[in-house]
This record gives structure tokens, C-alpha cells and sequence, in this order.
């Protein structure tokens, strides 16, 4: 149903999750990240608990392995959810439950983590956490995580079709702890089924002010 991306950048410290789906509002329930503790995705069946519940306990100093894995077993339906973690410590883990919809998998790149489920091709979590390592040092974070979902798309993404996409970002911002986030943009639905190209468009129009 839905295939993300969550990466962290230690030169800049900058945590992102990128995902699409053939969902309505994707960006409502699958991306989640906190300043200076890490990112989550989760998703299939969606149990959005699990990223608060994952950041709460990376801010306690668990590794992206062992919050993901401790969240999972405190799930009612853990075989329905497919979750992606990653700490700033460059920790990184993902899940897939036995029931999630095929085909599913995941990868774990240097810089990020990238999970997929109902989607067209195979080969979409490793092309986008290889895409993004590729692009991270000359783009940055943001437009790298971009860059890879668009290849994540190019390769046919939901099978149901791309209905709706979202690209969030968080770091150190003039407003402390209670707002971490510096982009959290959404096209929470596209009839013309291009929200990836959309989410670029948007992006670019939010970079130029």
C-alpha cells in the first residue's frame, strides 16, 4: 500500500521521512521524527502509536533496533505492521510483519532505511536508500529523500496507483523542543496520481518563499 524512506544526516542533524502511497493522506499517520532522536515510518496496516512510542523510547537511549523491536511486541496485530526506525547514531532496523501485503521488504542503507508493501517492484527499498546515500552529500536531506522517491515512483511504486505523497524533516529550530519541524508538506490527495511530482513542485515553491 505504501512504500517510505527515514534517513538521517549527521552533517547537518537533520532527520527525514518521505513516503507515498496509494492512501488517502498518507502523511497523517506513516512519518514521524524527532530533533536529535531519530525517525520512524510505519505502516501496512497502520498503527500510528508505534511512532511516538518508537522516538519516546530512542530519547531514552535505546538503539533504533531495540525501540522498534520493543514497540512491536507491545502491539495487538504486530504480523499486520511493517515499521522503520532509524537513531542518530545512525542505528537502523525495519519489520516486517507475516500478513502485510505483498510484494514487501525492506533495506538498510548507510544514511537510511527504506520499507515497502503492495508495491510494483522489488527492487524499490534498496534503489531508493542507494538513490538517497548517492544524492545526500551534494543535495542535502530534504531533496535527497525527494530524489528517492521519485525513483521509488519511476519504478512503478503503488500498485494501486500513486494517490498521495508527504515529506517530512525535522532539526534544531528557533523554537526549541516544542517545534522541531523545518518541512512538513503533504498532497494528501491526487486524482491525477503524480503527488511525488506534486511533493517536488511544492517543495520547490516552499524553498523559494
Amino acid at each position: 500500500m505504501t512504500y517510505s524512506i527515514v534517513a538521517y544526516d549527521p552533517s547537518r542533524r537533520l532527520v527525514g521521512v518521505a513516503v507515498a502511497s496509494g492512501s488517502v493522506a498518507v502523511g497523517s499517520r506513516v512519518p514521524w521524527a524527532r530533533a536529535g532522536v531519530g525517525g520512524v515510518a510505519t505502516q501496512a496496516y497502520t498503527n500510528p502509536s508505534l511512532g511516538p512510542l518508537i522516538l519516546n523510547l530512542l530519547s531514552q537511549g535505546l538503539s533504533a533496533r531495540e525501540a522498534l523491536f520493543r514497540a512491536i511486541r507491545e502491539d495487538p496485530d504486530p504480523e499486520s505492521r511493517q515499521v522503520a526506525a532509524i537513531d542518530t547514531r545512525l542505528g537502523k532496523a525495519y519489520y516486517n510483519g507475516k500478513n502485510i501485503p505483498f510484494y514487501s521488504g525492506g533495506y538498510i542503507g548507510r544514511y537510511s532505511v527504506c520499507i515497502a508493501n503492495l508495491v510494483a517492484d522489488p527492487d524499490i527499498p534498496e534503489t531508493m536508500c542507494r538513490v538517497f546515500d548517492e544524492n545526500l552529500g551534494t543535495h542535502g536531506l530534504p531533496r535527497s529523500l525527494l530524489i528517492a522517491l521519485q525513483h521509488g515512483s519511476s519504478l512503478g511504486g503503488d500498485r494501486r496507483g500513486d494517490k498521495t505523497a508527504a515529506l517530512l524533516v525535522v532539526g534544531q529550530t528557533e523554537y526549541g523542543i516544542l517545534y522541531d519541524k523545518i518541512i512538513d508538506l503533504r498532497i494528501d490527495y491526487d486524482w491525477g496520481r503524480e503527488p511525488v511530482e506534486k511533493l517536488k513542485k511544492l517543495y520547490d515553491l516552499w524553498r523559494s518563499g
